[in-house]
Formats: C-alpha cells, sequence, structure tokens
C-alpha cells in the first residue's frame, strides 16, 4: 500500500498534465460533434449520383466541372467537391451538355453569373494576362540577373584594393629616383 506522500507526488507529477490532456480530449470531441451537427442532413441521393464519365457528354461534363472552381471549398474543382453548391453546379453543367450546348456556352454562362474567378484558370486577357506573364518572365530574366549581379559583385570584389603591375613599376621608378636624387 501506498503512503499519502508517494501518492501526493504521483499526483503532482502526473495529476496536471493529464487533466490538460483530458479536457483538450474533450474540448476535441465537443468541437467535432458541434461542426457535425451544423453541417447539416446530407443529402445521400446527391452524393451518391453517378456524373457521366463516358462518352462524348461524359469528356465535356468532366472539362467543364473541372474547370470551374468550387465557390466554397479551397483549392478544388466543382468535379472535385462533394460540397451542396458544387453539387448543384455539376447539375447545372451537366443540364447545360445534354441540351447541347458547348465547353464555351456553359463557360460563359457561369462567368456572367459569378465572374471570372469561377474559373480555375484566367483567360489571358486585360490583367489576368499579368497571371500568366509574370511567372514566364521571372523563369526567362531571374536567372540571367541573378548571375548578372553576383558576377558584377564578385569583379569589383576582387579588384578591390588590387592595383595593376605597371601602377605598381611606375610608383617604384618614382620612389627609386627621389631616392637617387
Amino acid at each position: 500500500m501506498r503512503s499519502d506522500t508517494e501518492m501526493l507526488k504521483t499526483m503532482t507529477r502526473h495529476g496536471p498534465t493529464l487533466n490538460i490532456i483530458k479536457l483538450l480530449v474533450l474540448n476535441l470531441l465537443l468541437t467535432t460533434a458541434l461542426v457535425a451537427g451544423e453541417s447539416g442532413p446530407v443529402d445521400e441521393d446527391a452524393l451518391k449520383k453517378a456524373w457521366p464519365s463516358d462518352g462524348p457528354i461524359g469528356e465535356l461534363f468532366h472539362d467543364v466541372a473541372g474547370s470551374l472552381r468550387c465557390p466554397t471549398c479551397t483549392g478544388l474543382s466543382v468535379l472535385e467537391s462533394d460540397a451542396r453548391f458544387s453539387q448543384q453546379i455539376k447539375e447545372i453543367v451537366l443540364e447545360q451538355v445534354e441540351a447541347g450546348k458547348n465547353r464555351e456556352q456553359i463557360l460563359q454562362y457561369f462567368t456572367e453569373r459569378y465572374g471570372p474567378w469561377i474559373l480555375r484558370s484566367p483567360p489571358p486577357r486585360g490583367f489576368n494576362v499579368l497571371a500568366w506573364l509574370l511567372p514566364l518572365t521571372i523563369l526567362l530574366l531571374g536567372p540571367p540577373a541573378v548571375w548578372f549581379f553576383v558576377w558584377r559583385k564578385r569583379r569589383v570584389m576582387n579588384t578591390l584594393g588590387v592595383r595593376s603591375a605597371d601602377d605598381i613599376i611606375k610608383e617604384m621608378q618614382g620612389r627609386l629616383k627621389e631616392m637617387q636624387g
């Protein structure tokens, strides 16, 4: 049987840390339950809906849905997202593909409603040209610019305080004449 002092040492050594860990785990569980509860009921039929993948309709659907940005997700296309809003956009895309519209017409439809930000790749027009040209310019002009500045700095450092042999000989001849003269 442990003595009271041994039990007190054990409780002091592990007690506060254990209590903090228990509180953190409880907080995590409650937060997860809250977030899961707020997401609302999930429409299982919409999530299980099989989107076309074969034939020209499937190819056009995947091309267009992959070109549109999910408005509620970060970095995902409508095709990759299972968010409700993306499901609605996929349904509209499918309706328009089945109605015989081409890629440009469908993308124009979404651009008119949501603006050019809905497109995952901005069209190379107007201000968006910078998004296409800036990385290319940096890749092409960056390495030569770095090389030039490093080369120039090294050249300046190599010549700093160094005189040519002709200057040294002239100075020595001048001093020699002073000593003789």
